[in-house]
């Protein structure tokens, strides 16, 4: 996949779990070198729904989206950005506020740049 940095492999890339393969926070990254494949926004929202209704017999009309914690902020951004996408959003725990923790002031600083206007 493209989108989803499956198979990236960059340096530092696996060194903690809050960055990285172990958080991608559920955005387009902007910042080198991860802006080429963690899109993990659009993976989520477009790549992995195109897979899934190309290889499966479901009905697109009714997807869901769920979350934990990290994945909980990206399933409240995806159905808060797409209006009518979701029949469900369900979250649990999630990091609604990354901007105003160490672990998402960590990742968003990494995928978007320091400009925190960029964050919203």
């Amino acid at each position: 996949s493209v989108s989803s940095g499956i198979n990236a492999e960059y340096g530092g890339e696996h060194e903690s779990y809050d960055f990285g393969s172990g958080a991608g926070f559920y955005v387009n990254a902007t910042e080198e070198p991860w802006k080429t494949n963690y899109r993990m926004y659009s993976y989520v929202t477009g790549e992995l729904p195109t897979v899934v209704s190309s290889n499966f017999n479901v009905n697109m009309v009714k997807s869901a989206i769920s979350g934990h914690s990290m994945g909980g902020h990206g399933a409240l951004i995806a159905a808060l950005k797409n209006p009518g996408k979701y029949k469900c959003c369900s979250v649990f725990a999630p990091i609604s506020n990354p901007s105003e923790c160490p672990w998402g002031q960590k990742a968003f600083a990494g995928y978007l740049g320091d400009n925190k206007a960029a964050w919203k």
